[in-house]
C-alpha cells in the first residue's frame, strides 16, 4: 500500500506543478488552533536547523499509532523489535489530543500474538498452513478453554473467535503453569506434506513448505529466521514459541483508539453526524488511519480508502465553509522556544558533570522513555503483570505520570535526532494518559487478552457504552464520559 500511495501522491504533485509542494523528514509537535478551529501546525526538521509553520484551511492527521509506551517484550537489543512500526510514536493522539479534540475507546490497546522474541507473525501459520497453537503439555487451548468464551458473550459466540478472546484463552494456560504456548509448526508441516500421498511427493512437498516458512520471514520479520537459525529451530522438525507482545495503540487493526470523528451523512445516526465525514470534535481538523477511533477493522487497505474519505471531506469543508485563509496562530515564537528548549537544556547544563548521560540538571530522551515504560508495564496492565491491573494500580499510575510530566521540562537533546525522540516521548505520554483515565473510568472488564481489570474481573450491561475523553490544553485537565453505542444495523 505504501507504494502504492506514493505513487498517487507524486502523480498529483505532478499535476499541480509549481503550486505542489512535498515537505520529507519534518517532526510535527503541535496543532495550532483559534478558538474552535484548528488552523495548521508547528514542526522541526529531523535533518536542518529549520522551524516550520503550517499555515491551514483544513488539517487531516495521519500519524500513525503508538509503540513503545509500555516495555517491550524483547528489551535491550531488542528494543525496535515491535509488531508495529516502532518510529509510530503517539503523534496522531497528540496532536489530537493536543487540540482539544473528543477522543474515544482510549482504554482498547492492541496486544498480539507473535512468535516470541523476534515478533514474526502468525498468520500465514494459521490460515496458510492450518498449524494449531498448543501449551506445554500438547493441549489445544482454544479447545481446552472453549467454555469461557460463554463468560464474554454476545462476542464470545462470533466466528471467528475475536483476537483479545482467542489470546485470552491462551493466558489463561500460561497463569495455570502450562505455558510456554508453542506453534505446532513441524505438526502442520508434516501433515500437509503426507497428504501428497506416495514418499517422493511428501519429500517434495516437504522441501517447498520449509523453503515458504522461511521466506514468510525472510520478507516480513528476517530477525525471526535469525532467531531460528541461532536456536537450532527447524520449523518442519520442532514447535516454536509463540507469545503475546506488549500493547500497542492502533485505531485500524483489532485496536479502536483514535479521535471521535463524524461518520457518514447516510449512516450515522443525527447526533454522530456533524457536516463533514471524519471531522474530529475540533472545527477543520480531519483524523484517517490510526487517528480515528471506534473502527477496528480498517486495516491497511480500509485506511487507505478512509484517507480518500476523510481528505475528500476536508476539501468539502474548505469550499462550503470558506474558513479565512489567515488566523490567530498564538505566539509563535513562544511555541518555537518551547520545541527548541531541549537543545538549550543540553548546551547550558553538558559541562556540569563529567558524564553527559548523567547529569541532574536535565532527563535524556532513552532515560524518559524507559520510565514512562516501567511504570505503564508495572501499572498500567503490561508483561510484566500479565496485562493485569486495578483501580489502586492505575491511579498510583496517573501520580507517577505527573512526576514525568514534570520531568518533561527538563527534557535534552545533542542534536536533533534526539530533540525528535524528546517530543517522541511527549507524545508517548499523552497517549499513556489518556489509555490510563480511560482504563480507570470503564469500571468493568470487556476486553479480556488486551487488558483485564482484576478488581472489575466480568463485563456489566452499564458499560455497554463508548468512554470518551477531552483534555482542555488551557488547563490540564481531563474530562472522562459515556456516549451511547447506536446499532444501526
Amino acid at each position: 500500500y505504501k507504494v502504492v500511495v506514493a505513487e498517487a501522491a507524486k502523480n498529483a504533485l505532478a499535476q499541480l506543478g509549481e503550486n505542489g509542494q512535498l515537505f520529507e523528514r519534518v517532526f510535527i509537535t503541535h496543532p495550532l488552533v483559534d478558538g474552535d478551529r484548528c488552523v495548521g501546525a508547528v514542526g522541526f526538521s529531523v535533518r536542518e536547523e529549520k522551524f516550520y509553520v503550517f499555515k491551514a484551511r483544513a488539517v487531516l492527521c495521519a500519524m500513525g499509532g503508538a509503540v513503545h509506551v509500555f516495555k517491550p517484550r524483547s528489551s535491550g537489543e531488542g528494543m525496535g523489535r515491535a509488531w508495529y512500526p516502532p518510529w509510530n510514536s503517539g503523534s496522531s493522539a497528540a496532536f489530537t489530543i493536543q487540540a482539544g479534540a473528543e477522543m474515544t475507546c482510549q482504554e482498547v490497546r492492541f496486544i498480539p500474538v507473535r512468535f516470541k522474541d523476534a515478533y514474526g507473525p502468525v498468520g500465514a501459520w494459521f490460515l496458510l498452513f492450518k498449524s494449531r497453537a498448543t501449551n506445554a503439555f500438547g493441549e489445544a487451548y482454544m479447545e481446552t478453554r472453549r467454555d469461557e468464551l460463554q463468560k464474554w458473550l454476545p462476542y464470545g459466540g462470533v466466528k471467528p473467535i475475536p483476537a483479545n478472546l482467542r489470546n485470552w484463552l491462551g493466558m489463561l494456560d500460561v497463569l495455570e503453569g502450562k505455558g510456554p504456548i508453542f506453534m505446532r509448526t513441524e505438526e502442520a508441516i508434516q501433515k500437509i506434506a503426507q497428504s501428497e500421498g506416495d514418499e517422493k511427493a511428501a519429500k517434495k512437498k516437504l522441501k517447498e513448505l520449509e523453503a515458504e516458512a522461511w521466506e514468510d520471514f525472510l520478507d516480513m520479520t528476517i530477525s525471526q529466521a535469525i532467531l531460528w537459525a541461532a536456536q537450532n529451530i527447524q520449523p518442519e522438525q520442532k514447535p516454536s514459541e509463540i507469545a503475546a507482545a506488549e500493547p500497542y495503540f492502533i485505531g485500524s487493526h483489532s485496536g479502536a483508539s483514535g479521535a471521535w470523528v463524524s461518520g457518514p451523512k447516510d449512516l450515522a445516526p443525527d447526533e454522530y453526524f456533524w457536516g463533514y465525514e471524519n471531522m474530529t470534535t475540533i472545527k477543520g481538523l480531519f483524523a484517517a488511519g490510526d487517528a480515528s477511533g471506534a473502527s477496528s477493522h480498517k486495516f491497511s487497505s480500509g485506511s487507505h480508502a478512509e484517507g480518500r474519505i476523510a481528505a475528500k471531506s476536508a476539501i468539502r469543508y474548505i469550499v462550503k465553509e470558506n474558513p479565512p485563509a489567515e488566523a490567530n496562530y498564538g505566539d509563535l515564537e513562544a511555541l518555537k522556544n518551547e520545541i527548541l528548549k531541549p537543545l538549550v537544556t543540553f548546551e547550558e547544563n553538558k559541562d556540569k558533570t563529567t558524564d553527559p548521560e548523567v547529569n541532574p540538571n536535565y532527563i535524556l530522551p532513552r532515560q524518559y522513555m524507559l520510565r514512562l515504560q516501567k511504570m505503564m508495564d508495572e501499572y498500567a496492565g503490561g508483561v510484566t503483570a500479565q496485562f493485569s491491573t486495578s483501580k489502586a494500580n492505575l491511579e498510583r499510575c496517573i501520580e507517577l505520570l505527573t512526576f514525568l510530566k514534570e520531568d518533561s521540562k527538563k527534557l535534552a537533546a545533542r542534536n536533533l535526532h534526539e530533540l525528535m525522540r524528546c517530543w517522541e516521548n511527549v507524545h508517548r505520554t499523552f497517549q499513556a494518559e489518556a489509555h490510563v483515565r480511560s482504563i480507570l473510568f470503564r469500571e468493568e472488564t470487556r476486553w479480556p487478552g488486551y487488558y483485564f481489570r482484576a478488581d472489575k474481573p466480568k463485563m456489566d450491561p452499564e458499560w455497554e457504552v463508548f468512554v470518551n475523553c477531552v483534555y482542555d490544553p488551557k488547563t490540564g485537565e481531563w474530562t472522562m464520559k459515556k456516549v451511547p453505542i447506536k446499532h444501526i444495523f
